[in-house]
């Protein structure tokens, strides 16, 4: 959703489809006073939750105020403050209805008044969010579609979405008047871990100083059906992004999707803060030197023997492995323009970095996960092509280390 500003001293009034700021212009100092919600559409089903973001230097009050008379379908955990004031949380009873509603968040400061409006579907609804980074088309903010359907957008990070023990879904943002995708995961609700996450990666995701949101939530395409990740897995255990924050720092909505249960795992922190940190940085530094390099990360859940629990009590696996697929497209390379790699890391302490033993081809994840990894590559480059990349060992490719 965009945040639009008033600067006192001009008579300036602006309209967009999800945000109204109305101000006064008794005073030459600027001061930006605006609210936002993160996602802006929900889904239908039960205990929907959303996050409000308030920008005011000021005390400012927050109400909601409904499209029909009579109405009381959403609560807010914070009605007053002062100053600015992030991760609201808006809460929504489920939709019965035959079509969509909408509401007003309305936040007042003195006697500026800005508002914003959050929708949530009609049950049964479904949307597919999202575009290649750089184009445009329209979306909404949050988007889900079975895997047939994903699979036919031709994103180069999708794997084959072909288990049927997995549900499969696709969020997206909006910044600067476009939508872009965010990430698709397939979802084990029996464990409540995403299997895989998948998603572009470039300085588009990366360019900007965000910082980390913290906005814990349950994933508003599955309420509480999806993990809760608000007060941890207790001190062994860290909430451990798929797709890291630092990943999207070009937005907020960007950044806040990073904090859904559905992104989250319980990873043992000496595993997460140091050998998948490195990790991590390293895929980073392969998309800063590409066009765009496309990254699914995942678990290995199958053989695991370990449970831990969510903030709602409910049961989740503990991985017993990690690993991620990297697909690097450099238009302009003299090391080709396509080039794939694979990383695999026991659920461990690691006492250093990652090394090339790490690594390994596409086509040997393949064999040890059972994911079809980069459907859409043959369609792009041929199968033969296709073939070699996802053959090559990245231990002998220069371009990774």
């Amino acid at each position: 959703m965009r945040i639009f500003n008033h600067i006192y001293g001009a008579a300036v009034a602006v309209m967009a489809v999800c945000c109204l700021l109305l101000s006064s212009c008794e005073k030459e100092d600027a001061q930006q006073v605006s609210v936002s919600v993160t996602p802006d559409l929900l889904g239908a089903k039960t205990n929907m939750n959303a996050y409000v973001r308030v920008k005011c230097a000021g005390s400012w009050t927050l109400s909601l105020e409904y499209e029909d008379e009579g109405e009381d379908w959403a609560s807010l955990d914070v009605t007053s403050g002062a100053g600015n004031r992030n991760s609201i949380l808006l809460s929504l009873s489920a939709n019965s209805s035959e079509a969509r509603r909408s509401m007003k968040v309305v936040l007042k400061s003195g006697e500026v008044t800005a508002e914003c409006v959050v929708t949530q579907k009609a049950p049964g609804e479904e949307t597919n969010g999202g575009i290649t980074p750089g184009g445009s088309g329209g979306g909404s903010s949050d988007g889900v579609s079975g895997g047939s359907s994903l699979a036919k957008t031709g994103w180069m990070e999708l794997p084959n979405m072909d288990d049927p023990a997995l549900g499969y879904y696709s969020h997206s943002f909006k910044m600067g008047g476009k939508t872009y995708r965010n990430y698709t995961f397939g979802w084990s609700q029996k464990d409540l871990v995403a299997v895989w996450v998948a998603y572009p990666l470039c300085r588009l995701y990366t360019n900007g100083n965000v910082g980390r949101t913290d906005a814990w939530a349950y994933d508003p395409l599955l309420g509480t059906d999806s993990a809760a990740p608000f007060g941890g897995y207790g001190e062994e255990l860290a909430r451990g992004h798929q797709l890291p924050s630092a990943d999207r720092q070009c937005c907020y909505e960007a950044n806040a999707q990073t904090f859904y249960g559905t992104n989250m795992t319980p990873q043992l922190n000496a595993h997460n803060e140091k050998i998948w940190a490195d990790l991590e940085a390293k895929v980073r530094g392969y998309a800063n030197t590409s066009d765009t390099t496309y990254v699914v990360t995942g678990v290995i859940l199958d053989d695991s023997t370990r449970i831990t629990y969510d903030s709602d009590r409910k049961p989740i696996t503990v991985p017993s492995a990690y690993f991620k697929a990297v697909l690097k497209y450099n238009e302009s390379s003299t090391q080709g323009t396509w080039n794939a790699a694979a990383f695999y890391l026991e659920h461990r302490a690691y006492s250093g970095s990652v090394t090339r033993s790490h690594s390994m081809s596409i086509d040997r994840l393949e064999d040890m996960t059972g994911i079809d990894f980069f459907v859409n590559l043959p369609a792009k480059v041929g199968k033969e092509q296709a073939d070699k990349i996802e053959a090559a060992d990245p231990a002998n490719v220069a371009l990774w280390w």
